[in-house]
């Protein structure tokens, strides 16, 4: 009696676990996941992100504003020559809040326009803002902040985004002389957001015409101040876990490198230095390819409090400024810019500074005659240099080291672009003075 019990309970158990084997699988079968939900959150939180490190470094050079109606003087070629009076700010946070705005829209729609620029730039005399880059980009560099359609594969170069009043719901990407231009069309109108922004903080600057294109400085002397922040040391230890591909075999070698196995990541005097020399030997790509190679490599770590504007681009090497107040620093130290060393086979060294800045001390007023006035600048280096070598000239800031107090001042300089490269205009009036080349 007992073993029929027995048999009769194990038949049970069997039978029990046999049909829970059954309904197991058939679940397993036919359960299919909401992978469209997983994907739109995943890809929600990716392109968030890459919007927040791209604003920090595609900081424009200014923004402009074209009123209905508005004429300009005639260009001189040669010369360093005022062709307007015009409202613009180059105040970097606002244009970093300005491209947030726009980045925050979402477009329908975007297409290659086989049309004149000239029709929407110069023809058309409506009123209009102009967002303004120093440097050539690819459109698909910014995919995440002015478009929205996933589908998008539009790629164009350009280097100005200009918005029309009466079109407020889009936006046209184009690089100068070319005739070709990127169409962007928007859910929602963005212009009077963009304007009234762009109301609040604009200034009065002059608009001179320099070796085929534009350049805006200010049209009144502003009290001129030297500004002190204490510094802080980047975490080199959290850089290279960012950076390497290779996350679970970070390393310490010796001299304190650290390294994945393939790229090395040090300090070097004032810079972090990092090197792959397994990317050295490769062919030079194009410039809009090292911009590119460089921001997405940037992504991986380097984006911090610390805003950059893209300064310089040519023979594979980038280079990306410090951005202050209304305008770009320099360091002679190091500690201003960030410079990526790019070919076919990848980033083989990029540099960036040790130490960034923290938080503000103090301001003192600086002498009186210690910064040139804007007229002096451009009629010295008229009577004193070749003006077609000259690309930009800027009221800059020269951050300077003070270790005992492990504070930055940034102080208030003139810099010229020229040769595609930075240099102090105190610099060049030396290297004049003495018979030197520039």
């Amino acid at each position: 009696m007992r073993s029929k019990r027995k048999e009769t309970v194990k038949s049970v158990v069997l039978a029990i676990l046999v049909l829970m084997s059954l309904t197991l699988s058939y679940l397993i079968i036919t359960y299919q996941p909401d992978y469209e939900i997983f994907t739109k959150r995943t890809t929600q939180k990716s392109v968030e992100s890459d919007k927040n490190s791209l604003l920090n470094f595609l900081i424009p050079d200014s923004v402009v504003k074209n009123y209905e109606g508005s004429r300009e003087e005639a260009i001189v070629q040669n010369s360093i020559t005022k062709v307007a009076s015009v409202d613009a700010i180059k105040d970097k946070k606002v244009l970093k809040d300005l491209l947030s705005v726009i980045s925050d829209s979402e477009s329908t729609e975007s297409r290659v326009r086989n049309r004149n620029i000239e029709d929407i730039t110069t023809n058309n005399t409506s009123e209009k803002i102009s967002i303004n880059y120093q440097e050539t980009l690819d459109s698909s560099l910014v995919k995440s902040l002015f478009f929205s359609e996933e589908n998008s594969n539009v790629s164009l170069e350009f280097d100005t985004l200009v918005m029309l009043k009466d079109r407020p719901n889009m936006l046209d990407l184009y690089k100068k002389d070319d005739k070709n231009y990127l169409q962007v069309t928007l859910k929602e109108a963005v212009y009077d957001k963009i304007n009234e922004k762009f109301n609040e903080t604009k200034k009065d600057y002059a608009k001179y015409s320099l070796n085929n294109k534009f350049i805006y400085l200010k049209e009144a002397d502003e009290e001129k101040v030297i500004d002190e922040y204490s510094a802080e040391e980047v975490n080199i230890t959290r850089l290279a876990k960012d950076v390497f591909e290779k996350k679970d075999d970070v390393r310490v070698g010796a001299d304190n490198e650290i390294t994945d196995g393939y790229a090395i990541l040090k300090s070097q005097n004032h810079r972090i230095v990092y090197t792959n020399p397994s990317n050295e030997g490769g062919k030079e790509v194009g410039t809009t390819v090292a911009i590119n190679n460089t921001i997405n490599f940037l992504e991986l770590g380097y984006a911090s409090d610390t805003n950059y504007q893209l300064t310089t681009s040519f023979d594979g090497i980038t280079i990306f400024q410090e951005t202050y107040k209304e305008s770009i620093v320099f360091s002679k130290e190091g500690h201003a810019d960030i410079v990526s060393e790019d070919n076919s086979n990848g980033i083989y060294r990029l540099t960036s500074p040790k130490k960034l800045t923290k938080t503000y001390l103090s301001s003192k007023e600086v002498n009186l005659f210690e910064v040139e006035k804007t007229e002096y600048v451009i009629n010295y280096l008229y009577n004193n240099t070749n003006l077609k070598n000259v690309t930009d000239i800027v009221l800059g800031y020269e951050k300077t080291y003070n270790k005992e107090n492990n504070s930055f001042s940034y102080t208030p300089e003139w810099n010229v672009k020229y040769n595609n490269r930075y240099i102090s205009f105190k610099k060049i009036k030396e290297l004049v003075a003495g018979g030197g080349k520039l």
